[in-house]
């Protein structure tokens, strides 16, 4: 398998973000990133300029709804109607039209001196039908931990790594609830980079330049092959490892995600993460992370089932259900740090199928 790391959810121009698409690529390409994906507010201005861009590929989605239930639309050949009120409708329309829709940022929380504490949060619910769900968003979870103007300036200028402490507990027992329910729900990481310039008081500073997120929280994509060098293609292969979810999250902040794997093994059958299996005997449940000491969480249903620190662990499973993985990233000094988050592998009964059990 080949590992591919990509940022999603970036405003350019075309809505409130700061950057051209031009722009935005080469940040991009600075930050070795392989590919990004565009998601200007209710706007796809961007489409005629998706291309490959020294080596990153370039994509175009929208972000639907402006004050809250924002939902991230990707592969649309046409704007689909927002509605405020009902995100349902939202979710319905992008999945009739053929898109990926994401939820983006549910739990979000402001800051009183961040944009004076606005915040866009999920405000509808239960929502069914939604492809999947962006389970960690740096600006957004940075912004919604800082409750003072010290604490503010302090984690922008001295130690902005700190601020972030794994995506948002509301936020995996929400996607958990999902899974264990029989929902497949795609798990995302997100940047929300606008590169905007932001004040405090006197002082005035673009909080995060495109540079700077691009090597925050990254989703790297697995796939069988070699990213095509041809653009077409290419997006192809992005937009269907998003689609099945063979996706992880990275905080490449504190070390870059590249070559983490998850799959489940037997009778010389290999399924990666976001696919699905029967339960049967001689089963094996592998993880390889990357990193010098990582310790390895290893979730079934929601609830934590192993824990081994080192970069490999093999375990058996007794009994079906919703298999995903957690690393936490060693230092040399200080507590592990959550990093990395994979999709789920849905082990189903043998006398199941995912969508059977989910009717």
């Amino acid at each position: 398998m080949f590992t591919y790391a990509g940022n999603i959810h970036i405003h350019s121009r075309y809505s409130d973000g700061r950057g051209t698409i031009g722009e935005i690529a080469a940040a991009a390409s600075a930050a070795g990133l392989n590919y990004i994906i565009i998601t200007d507010h209710e706007t796809l201005a961007g489409l005629p300029e998706e291309e490959i861009y020294d080596g990153v590929v370039l994509l175009v989605g929208t972000e639907i709804n402006r004050l809250h239930n924002h939902y991230l639309a990707l592969d649309l050949e046409k704007l689909v109607k927002p509605d405020e009120e009902n995100p349902q409708r939202v979710i319905n329309r992008v999945r009739e039209a053929g898109g990926l829709g994401f939820i983006a940022h549910p739990f979000e929380k402001g800051s009183l001196y961040i944009e004076k504490g606005k915040a866009y949060p999920w405000k509808q619910w239960p929502v069914f039908g939604f492809h999947g769900i962006e389970i960690w968003n740096y600006a957004s979870h940075w912004r919604g931990r800082h409750p003072s103007l010290y604490n503010s300036l302090y984690h922008f200028l001295l130690n902005r790594k700190a601020a972030l402490y794994g995506p948002p507990v509301e936020v995996l027992r929400l996607w958990d609830c999902y899974t264990r329910a029989g929902h497949r729900v795609v798990a995302i990481g997100g940047s929300d980079a606008h590169a905007m310039l932001y004040r405090f008081g006197l002082l005035s500073a673009t909080l995060f330049t495109y540079r700077y997120i691009f090597t925050t929280i990254n989703t790297y994509i697995l796939l069988q092959e070699e990213l095509s060098r041809e653009f077409a293609v290419a997006k192809k292969q992005i937009l269907s490892a998003l689609r099945d979810g063979r996706c992880y999250i990275s905080f490449d902040s504190l070390h870059r995600g590249k070559d983490f794997y998850f799959y489940a093994a037997a009778d010389e059958v290999n399924v990666p993460m976001g696919g699905e299996i029967e339960y049967r005997d001689g089963i094996i449940l592998h993880i390889k992370a990357p990193g010098r000491r990582p310790l390895i969480r290893l979730i079934n249903n929601g609830k934590l089932i192993r824990e081994e620190e080192g970069r490999q662990l093999d375990y058996r499973p007794a009994k079906p259900g919703v298999y995903r993985v957690e690393v936490y990233y060693r230092s040399f000094f200080g507590q592990p740090r959550p990093w990395i988050y994979s999709n789920p592998i849905y082990v189903h009964p043998a006398t199941s199928s995912l969508q059977e059990l989910n009717k």
